[in-house]
């Protein structure tokens, strides 16, 4: 199954699909959407339809976003989109409402924001209806989105209107969904520079059955903004582990490129990979960049323990190194600074790959890399 759901994204990318035993019927059972990689901002990008417009919207893909908005200015007026009130049941979902005076009988105002750069916008929530599915077994689903203005999107990928969030707030896609379906809250993500997909299905019905037995899974955790977190145990490098205290939490995160360490842990973190990367010369850095190398080497892993030391992450390869030319190559595990919230946010270079089972109800996360060899099972980084 995995195979043939793969050459169809490859082929229909365009498309909102839906994967299911059945054929398409209300409620939703599932929407997979098609994700690539923007290589100028490393961003990630899904497209939807809604309304009554034939054109897809282009969105920023927000793994700790709380809704999905975007520019409604940039595109034709739905006739079948609303504005929500300030007495509905709607805006009562929205933990962030912006009061203007009237009563509630005025719209539903709130603040929105762009987690790529940290900015935020007053936004109007709003309804219309988002189809997916093929053209013999269509399908729509009404969901609440906020129409933000255009200044919301600086630092979005060129060609994106708006960001789909997928954190565990109430009106997050994922969250409208699910309560289509009054199933448990499922989120499968997968990361790749032209097939990735993000999907309310889960990872059998999306990569098959041999794929979901093959993942390993950790505690998966709440941040106070809704970002979705897990426990570090120990960081290794090249089986050292390094001195520092834990647990550290690591919030995982598609709007930042390469993982973020706190200045503190990223100093023990630079100092231990430059002992370890002893077959490759160390060069002066590239922006954003700490560490950079010359030499035909194979580079150190890195293990992020988990709840315990025999179930690690495990980051290497093209997950961990980036090529910026000339025969150098840096380390994609950059310095975050001092203020840093979460001591580890985990960037989308090392998320990519893998397969990821955000299995909300029950509170865990499963992870597996998919190997090249095959398009139906998962090599586990699970030692």
């Amino acid at each position: 199954m995995a195979s043939s759901c793969l050459n169809l994204f490859l082929f229909s990318f365009l498309s909102v699909l839906l994967i299911s035993n059945s054929q398409i019927s209300n409620p939703v059972n599932g929407v997979v959407f098609p994700v690539t990689r923007d290589l100028h901002t490393g961003q990630y990008i899904a497209q939807i339809l809604l309304g009554d417009s034939s054109e897809p919207i282009k969105l920023v893909v927000d793994l700790s976003g709380p809704l999905l908005w975007f520019d409604c200015s940039s595109e034709h007026a739905s006739s079948s989109r609303s504005l929500i009130s300030g007495s509905s049941s709607g805006c009562l979902k929205v933990n962030e409402r912006v009061s203007r005076g009237g009563g509630d009988t005025v719209d539903c105002d709130l603040l929105v924001r762009n987690g790529a750069v940290g900015i935020t916008a007053r936004g109007e929530l709003a309804r219309d209806v988002m189809s997916f599915g093929s053209v013999s077994s269509p399908g729509a689903v009404g969901i609440l989105f906020a129409c933000a203005p255009p200044s919301l999107l600086r630092g979005l990928a060129s060609g994106a209107r708006g960001v789909m969030g997928l954190g565990k707030a109430q009106i997050s896609l994922p969250s409208q969904l699910a309560a289509e379906t009054n199933e448990r809250r499922r989120l499968t993500i997968y990361l790749s520079p032209s097939n990735g997909v993000v999907s309310t299905s889960s990872v059998e019905d999306v990569f098959g059955v041999a794929a979901s037995r093959s993942l390993v899974y950790t505690p998966l955790l709440t941040g106070s903004s809704g970002s979705y977190v897990i426990n570090v145990k120990s960081i290794r490098v090249h089986g050292e582990k390094l001195s520092v205290e834990g647990p550290l939490s690591a919030e995982l995160s598609t709007v930042v490129p390469y993982t973020m360490l706190e200045s503190s842990i990223y100093t023990v973190f630079a100092e231990a990979y430059t002992r370890a990367a002893t077959n490759a010369k160390l060069v002066a850095p590239v922006a954003p960049f700490g560490l950079c190398f010359t030499g035909e080497v194979d580079f150190p892993a890195v293990d992020l323990s988990l709840q315990s030391e025999m179930v690690r992450w495990r980051i290497q390869g093209k997950n961990l190194m980036v090529d910026v030319g000339g025969g150098v190559r840096c380390l994609g595990i950059v310095d975050g600074g001092s203020s840093q919230v979460s001591p580890i946010i985990t960037g989308g270079l090392q998320l990519e790959g893998f397969v990821l089972d955000f299995d909300l109800g029950n509170s865990m996360l499963g992870f597996g890399q998919r190997t090249l060899s095959t398009s139906d099972s998962l090599q586990p980084e699970a030692l």
